[in-house]
């Protein structure tokens, strides 16, 4: 997937890419949390929105 077809993907494309970065977040630990906070504004609803729907996958709240 490219990065540009973000716009106009549905839910399947960017999943498997979503996946791989937040692993790698993970693998850099403050570092990478750091260089994602520096990108995120305060008010930004997507992201808030994004997030809590992370935090669910993460506690096993989200299933099929």
């Amino acid at each position: 997937m490219n990065f540009t077809d973000l716009s106009t993907a549905g839910p399947e494309q960017p999943a498997p890419a979503l996946l791989a970065a937040l692993q790698r977040l993970g693998e850099l630990g403050r570092d990478g949390a750091v260089a994602l906070a520096r990108l995120v504004a305060d008010d930004d609803g997507a992201f808030d929105e994004a997030a809590d729907w992370i935090a669910d996958i993460a506690s096993g709240g989200l299933h099929e």
